[in-house]
């Protein structure tokens, strides 16, 4: 190498390593390139308040370094490539509560403690909120006219077991929530749609997945297929004629779409996983001629918000109220800022036709939430 070349040489590797250091500086100051926002939860990090007793407390310099460290050009491609650098190489999900299982399938730890009971709340609890609701539902019906439902959702860890690592894989305990929910709600005959059990039956022969590799709610056909259950359920048990959700047509896409890679956004990486090909179908809605309208308040989990998203809420239902855990109410996919607590039961009932309870096997240990105990506190049957 001749003494120009490595000049030459020396200069290129100086201009570009100078490039490479001020680059974010560049990026920070005039956003010459656009970043794509990250996925999931942050915390704002905003300059913090100077104070000399937040200086000599030790307070004051690691929020100025926490601002700097998440406001630094190119901050969200350098935490994607991280993650991915995490993921690829040392299979860590850089999500809270997030399991990355064989072959890539993704699951939150609370559905893998659910399909192995290491949530079970007891036989004795459960018995006592099963026979709550049945005193419900009779009470429901007789006094107001009012069916009461309980839909027990489908949960990725009893779908997808073989995917579940091997230090989470053990025996399944002799009593889980599902299965002892599942009992005790047929013993006391409490009106139920069990689509844990129906999507598992289904699992080998659908025509298309209806749990989603990188999601943790059920497919978007699958949620078609739930709503197309719900509709004729509703009215085989009350006489009345909904519109019916229909498949006009099925689009197939190899990525996912919507909330069917919720978990993979969360993990905010460069390259996405790939994915076995999916269902989206293209619906319409048919009404009968003896069409009835049809009111029901939805209390459960974020599986309702997959209907609602879709369209269904809207197109089959005369109004679109969801209670979210019990605790928040929506109107559809809309928060009102009302809390659930705050709402007179006694006019919430007047508007119904159905109190549906749905809620997926993650969250069983609380089956309902606690509506049906302000039911017989603060509701007039």
């Amino acid at each position: 190498m001749t003494g120009k070349t490595e000049t030459a040489v020396k200069w290129i590797l100086f201009i570009f390593i100078a490039g490479v250091s001020i680059s974010p500086a560049i990026q920070k100051a005039f956003r010459p390139v656009s970043s794509r926002p990250l996925d999931g939860y942050s915390e704002p990090n905003p300059f913090p308040g100077f104070s000399f007793s937040g200086l000599f407390e030790g307070s004051f310099l690691p929020l100025l370094t926490k601002h700097y460290d998440c406001s630094i050009g190119f901050h969200n491609e350098l935490v994607r490539m991280h993650n991915q650098a995490d993921f690829s190489l040392f299979r860590i999900p850089n999500a809270r509560h997030v399991v990355i299982g064989k072959d890539d399938y993704l699951f939150e730890e609370s559905y893998v403690n659910a399909y192995s009971g290491g949530d079970f709340i007891g036989v004795k609890n459960i018995e006592a909120r099963v026979r709550q609701f049945r005193v419900a539902q009779e009470r429901l019906l007789k006094e107001k006219g009012i069916l009461f439902l309980v839909l027990l959702l489908p949960d990725k860890g009893t779908f997808y077991p073989e995917y579940i690592p091997q230090r989470f894989r053990r025996a399944p305990l002799e009593k889980t929530n599902y299965g002892c929910y599942r009992e005790k709600l047929e013993e006391q005959q409490v009106n139920c749609i069990d689509y844990n059990a129906w999507f598992r039956a289904m699992k080998d022969t659908s025509a298309y997945p209806l749990y989603p590799k990188t999601g943790i709610h059920w497919s978007t056909f699958g949620a078609f297929l739930a709503m197309d259950s719900l509709v004729r359920y509703l009215e085989a048990r009350t006489g009345r004629a909904l519109p019916h959700p229909e498949l006009a047509g099925t689009m197939i896409s190899s990525t996912p779409i919507d909330y069917d890679n919720d978990v993979e956004r969360a993990l905010n990486l460069v390259c996405g996983i790939p994915s076995p090909k999916l269902a989206y179908p293209e619906v319409r809605f048919s009404k009968p001629a003896n069409l009835h309208p049809f009111s029901a308040l939805f209390i459960g989990d974020s599986f309702y918000f997959s209907w609602a998203q879709a369209g269904y809420i809207g197109k089959i239902f005369n109004n679109r109220d969801f209670w979210y855990y019990d605790h928040d109410v929506y109107y559809g996919t809309y928060p009102t800022g009302k809390l659930a607590t705050s709402e007179d039961l006694n006019r919430v009932l007047a508007r119904q036709d159905a109190i549906i309870i749905l809620q997926t096997n993650a969250g069983y240990g609380t089956l309902g939430y606690y509506f049906v105990d302000r039911l017989f506190e603060k509701a007039a049957i």
